[in-house]
């Protein structure tokens, strides 16, 4: 199979349909960074099913997408394509030429096409399975693969080896045979839990449907009996009935004639009572008359004191107007002074402000002259300057031009020392070159004898380690079948755990308070089952002597109890027992229970052979307290005899003896689906884990010794090996050093000619520069002897011209202050002249004012006397009113007290009147409550034969013959005896044979689910088994590809691959050892940059070489590498390119020219890649 072309359209930035063409051998694709390069590695691995945007260097999966630029709209869609030569079927179809293509929208919808036919990603998956190129493979290898590995920890890396090796399928299924075992194990546990449940309702049930019959049989006998009963009641009560009618009768007319005395006497009284309500009428009117007097009274009487206080504040308010009047008359005269002395003072300042103004003028007038002198002065000075400046200049350049030529005669004759120096040292080197000529050939001949002799040794020690290798491996298989069986256990511990802590097997209500987020959950101690440790012998006893109170619930307190109770109602979860610890009492054991807990094969007391707190003491005395444990039924039977049937003993299989005689037991298949044997199952797996641990233990001391012995043998062998592989290159190098010496000599003598003609040459430069210098120095000394010019004289006529110039600036700055200070001091008084002025304005409107408020105050003053005088006046009317009002009521009082007394006489005598008719009308109620009563029960009595189902004439047949006392003991009896079945279950027949047919259904459930359980226990064991063997298998085939290809790209050295623990081969890690050539062995962690790329490159291509691919894109994994390292990584590329067809994306020169087709990538314009291509094998065929 071979890969013959890739079309991309609006790919990332292949904005138009491109066309890669690859052919067999090396295809480079080649282009400066940012050209979209890697976009064709991306378009590889999207179009082969990958899902991670992120591993495609994107955000979002519209990021593939072209995403248009200034001149482009993006595109909708984009669309890559790979076409494959199938004609060798390596694809599992009849196809010769197959195309897989991908599409995706920018609305998210995403296409999978197989020769332009619809498909699926699993498809594609399926279809490159196994050839290569699928999930795992090394088809890509880009700088993330390359990071991946050396940033990785072991225990990463060996995830990459297991992708090559192929076994992630393997651990898929592994997690998922895992995943249903627990939850096979988890259903199980559910089915003995309601196996247990059920069977504890399957005796109650069958007792209680016992019970149903007799409950028939008495309840039949009852009703005859209370037919009876109720009969004679009836014929009483309507005896009863006829004798109440009479005394009725006598009642009624009695009433009637004292209701007609009591209507006259309240005749009198109402007649006496209107006359008085009519006196009433008029007291009322004169109250109110008195009322309205005296209220008028205190009203002018208040107003008159109101009126006085008015007058006061009205003098008050006099006074302070005058006093007011006189302090703005004093403010005036203040301000018309102020005003007269400010405008004198502006004035003063105006005249001063006229003079500064002159002064200022005739100042500026002398600063311009001044200036002027100062600027021709300057002028002057400058050009004599300039004239001296040029003739510095000139003296500067000679002076260093003579300096310069006398460095380089003292560097000429440094120069000439140094060469003589060196020829004497390579005359000397030349003697010991030729001495370590000789030396290395001695040295070549004494290792090549080494190296024959280690040779011969290595060979016995790896005979040797392969033997302990053997050895080694068997222990290994036996620690990884018990490892696979302790974590079997374990993972049943886990699930037992995890329903323990769930409550399962407790009920819907125990499980509700139990984990309820409530304050009282925390006095809540648990169930009884949880709260204490029984031995596996004595598990089953112990869970038939609980029973259903295994799952009642410990409580601190009785009122935590009444709080769980109530949260119990409010969710409507059911009902449950509490056992709280403060009501709780311990039972005492008698005589006989003590003695016969020391008869033979007696085990004890069930709460003496259980471990819990001291605080449950109670809880466990009163539940277990009084129940013996036996051994076996035989000696419980024999016990249970001897002692009367009184005790209540268990034995060991479960069989229970009860007290009274009766005798409870059966198969226990089903109870270990319980709570107890829950907890004791798990006793015991914890027992079998740490047996095997401890036989792990022992184990991993046998191999550890074996892999002693199997390392030391290694290590004789790689020092053995070493000891070659010194001796070999150090031959090598013996070899190689002779050459190089030889080189050295002929070298040595070449460098002794040359020094002579290098001196010859130095002392011709140094005359030469020795006339140079004489001329030099001669100008030099000419120029200094000549004439300069006189500066000093103008400098001290340019620096009196700005002196003076400085003097007139100064004046005429301070005159300019002046001037600003006397113009900011008149603007100032007039604004203080202005503001006097509105002052004075406002004190005119003040005055104004004050004289107004005057005049109201006095007419405001004259008001107030004469409503004063007015209500003085009034006043004494009203007195005069007041007195005679209280005459005219005294007087009706008097007539009124003679009324009342009448009143009260008719008052005694009605009462005894309505108290007579009150008492009549009482008896008449009470005999119609007893002819009620009596019909009521005469009702009740026939309600009584209708509820139970009998008519007159029925209960009349059905009689039984007895005195009503007789009757109601017989019918107390019956009672008492369907009382003494306790509650009756009516339908106790029907769920009994239900209970029958479920717990049958269960069974088969049970037998299903363990089955299950096995056939999945041996899946995953055989899983195990090859995901082993098939990871030792490749991590043994890529080392010896690594160390091949390692050797081959480094010149040389070792590589090794090892396991971080090799009994636990499924989960260790994988170390890398590196020896480069001529360097110890390290990880590889602390080679250099360029030799970690080169590491991982290395085994990258070993992955490929274990699972070969038809083709292999490889994405700039060269980038680190040296030129040595990138020709030695072109070089096996190109061998190996026969087997597979590399597309290798390649900045470095040397991968260039080792690919058979060069395609080129380049963005002429901005966001959108562009490809030529360039076949080279074609345009060396044409150049030869």
């Amino acid at each position: 199979m071979q890969l013959l072309k890739m079309e991309l359209r609006g790919f990332k930035s292949f904005a138009d349909k491109t066309t890669l063409t690859f052919d067999k051998g090396i295809t480079a694709i080649v282009g400066p960074n940012g050209s979209g390069k890697s976009n064709i590695s991306d378009a590889v691995r999207w179009v082969m099913g990958e899902q991670n945007v992120r591993q495609l260097r994107g955000q979002k999966s519209e990021d593939i997408i072209f995403a248009g630029t200034q001149t482009r709209r993006p595109q909708g869609a984009a669309e890559v394509s790979l076409y494959f030569d199938n004609s060798d079927h390596a694809l599992d179809t009849e196809f010769t030429e197959v195309v897989v293509t991908r599409r995706l929208f920018r609305s998210g919808d995403s296409e999978y096409y197989i020769n332009r036919r619809p498909c699926r990603l699993k498809d594609i998956h399926i279809l490159f399975a196994d050839t290569g190129i699928g999930q795992d493979s090394m088809a890509v290898i880009g700088q993330n693969r390359v990071d991946r590995i050396l940033n990785s920890k072991p225990e990463e890396r060996r995830v990459i080896f297991e992708e090559v090796a192929g076994i992630s399928r393997f651990k898929g299924r592994k997690a998922d045979g895992l995943r249903k075992i627990a939850e096979t194990e988890r259903n199980l546990e559910r089915i003995r839990d309601l196996m247990s449940v059920l069977e504890e309702r399957l005796e109650p049930l069958q007792e209680q449907a016992e019970t149903l019959q007799k409950f028939r049989c008495l309840d039949s006998e009852r009703l005859a009996y209370e037919g009876t009963v109720t009969l004679q009641e009836l014929r009483n009560s309507e005896r009863l009935l006829a004798k109440a009618e009479n005394g009725r009768m006598t009642a009624e007319a009695e009433e009637q004639k004292a209701a007609r005395e009591l209507a006259a006497a309240e005749g009198k009284r109402k007649a006496l009572l209107d006359a008085m309500a009519a006196d009433d009428e008029k007291l009322r009117h004169l109250d109110e008359q008195a009322m309205v007097v005296h209220n008028e009274l205190d009203s002018l009487v208040h107003r008159r004191e109101a009126c006085r206080q008015r007058q006061a504040e009205l003098a008050e308010n006099e006074a302070q107007a005058g006093a007011d009047a006189e302090q703005l008359q004093q403010r005036q005269n203040a301000w018309q002074e102020q005003k007269e002395a400010l405008q004198a003072q502006k004035a003063q300042k105006a005249a001063e402000l006229e003079a500064a103004r002159q002064a200022l003028a005739l100042t500026q007038t002398l600063f311009g002259q001044a200036e002027a002198k100062a600027e021709a002065a300057a002028k002057a000075l400058q050009e004599r300057v300039d004239a001296n400046s040029k003739r510095s200049r000139d003296a500067f350049m000679l002076r260093r031009d003579s300096e310069d030529l006398r460095r380089r005669l003292e560097e000429n004759d440094v120069a000439c020392q140094q060469a003589l120096q060196q020829w004497e040292e390579k005359k000397k080197a030349l003697k010991e070159a030729e001495a370590r000529h000789q030396e290395a050939g001695t040295q070549q001949k004494d290792w090549q004898e080494k190296a024959a002799a280690f040779e011969e040794q290595a060979l016995s020690l790896r005979h040797d380690a392969r033997a302990k290798g053997q050895r080694l491996k068997q222990g290994e298989e036996e620690y990884r079948r018990l490892r696979g069986d302790i974590d079997a256990a374990a993972q049943r511990m886990r699930v037992l755990q995890s329903m323990e802590q769930e409550h399962e097997g407790l009920g819907r209500a125990v499980k509700v308070v139990l984990t309820a987020s409530q304050p009282w959950r925390s006095r809540l101690c648990g169930a009884v089952g949880e709260l204490c440790q029984i031995p596996s012998k004595f598990a089953v006893a112990i869970d038939v002597a609980l029973g259903g109170a295994v799952r009642y619930v410990v409580a601190e307190d009785e009122r935590a109890a009444k709080q769980a109770i109530s949260y119990l109602k409010e969710r409507k979860a059911g009902r449950t027992t509490f056992l709280p610890l403060d009501t709780l009492r311990s039972r005492s054991r008698t005589a006989d229970e003590e003695r016969a807990a020391g008869e033979p094969g007696m085990l004890g007391f069930a709460s003496d052979v259980i471990s819990y707190e001291p605080k449950y003491e109670k809880v466990f005395s009163s539940l277990l307290g009084k129940t013996l444990l036996a051994d076996t039924m035989d000696t419980g039977s024999a016990v249970a005899r001897k002692y009367g049937h009184r005790l209540r003993i268990v034995c060991l299989d479960g069989t229970q003896f009860n007290a009274g005689g009766s005798l409870t037991g059966g198969s226990t298949r089903n109870q270990e689906g319980s709570l107890i044997s829950r907890r004791a199952l798990l006793q015991e797996l914890q027992e079998t884990c740490r047996c095997g641990q401890q036989r792990l233990e022992a184990l991993l001391a046998e191999g550890k010794d074996l892999r002693q012995q199997a390392e030391g043998a290694e290590r004789d062998l790689a020092q053995a090996e070493e000891g070659l592989r010194q001796a070999r290159q150090a031959a090598d190098q013996a070899r190689w050093q002779a050459g190089q010496e030889e080189k050295a000599l002929a070298d040595i003598r070449q460098t002794l000619a040359a020094f002579d003609e290098r001196v010859e040459k130095l002392e011709k430069d140094r005359a030469d520069m020795q006339a140079r210098l004489v001329e030099k120095e001669a100008a030099l000394s000419a120029m200094e002897t000549g004439p300069a010019a006189d500066v000093q004289q103008w400098q001290d006529a340019c620096d009196a011209a700005r002196t003076e110039a400085a003097q007139c600036r100064q004046t005429l700055t301070e005159r300019q202050i002046a001037v600003a200070k006397l113009t900011e001091q008149v603007r100032h008084g007039d604004d203080q002249l202005r503001q006097h002025d509105t002052w004075q304005q406002e004190l005119t409107a003040q005055e104004q004012a004050l004289s107004q408020r005057r005049q109201d105050l006095v007419r405001r003053q004259e008001e107030a006397a004469r409503l004063l005088t007015e209500l003085s006046k009034n006043i004494t009317v009203k007195e005069a009113d007041t007195v005679r009002c209280d005459q005219a009521k005294e007087a009706f009082y008097r007539t009124r007290n003679e009324s009342l007394k009448k009143s009260q006489a008719l008052d005694g005598v009605v009462a005894d009147l309505r108290r007579r008719h009150q008492e009549w009308q009482q008896r008449c109620h009470a005999a119609e409550v007893q002819l009620e009563k009596y019909k009521g029960d005469i009702s009740h009595h026939e309600e009584r034969l209708a509820m139970q189902g009998l008519s007159r004439q029925e209960a009349m047949e059905r009689r039984r013959q007895g005195s009503l006392k007789e009757l109601h003991d017989k019918v107390a009896s019956l009672k008492a005896q369907i009382t003494a079945l306790g509650t009756i279950n009516p339908a106790a027949e029907d769920e009994y044979k239900t209970a029958l047919e479920k717990r049958d259904f269960y069974v088969r459930q049970c037998d299903d689910l363990k089955e299950s359980r096995e056939r999945l226990r041996t899946v995953v064991a055989e899983i195990d088994a090859a995901m082993a063997e098939q990871f030792a298998k490749a991590f043994k085939e890529i080392g010896v590809h690594f160390q091949d290809i390692f050797s081959r790209l480094f010149g040389g050295g070792t590589a090794h691959l090892a396991l971080t623990d090799k009994e636990h081969i499924l989960e260790a890690g994988v170390e890398i050892y590196i020896r480069p050539p001529g360097k110890k062995q390290q990880s590889l962690t602390l080679l250099s940059g360029g030799e970690r790329a080169l590491t991982v490159i290395a085994l990258l291509l070993a992955f490929l070489a274990y699972h070969p691919a038809p083709f292999c894109l490889v994405d700039e994994v060269d980038a680190a590498l040296d030129e040595a390292n990138v020709e030695r990584m072109a070089r096996y590329l190109k061998n190996y390119s026969g087997a597979t067809q590399f597309i290798v994306i390649t900045h470095r020169r040397k991968t260039m020219e080792a690919a058979n087709t060069l395609l080129g990538v380049t963005m002429e314009e901005k966001g959108v890649s562009r490809l030529l291509t360039v076949k080279v094998d074609e345009l060396l065929k044409e150049g030869t």
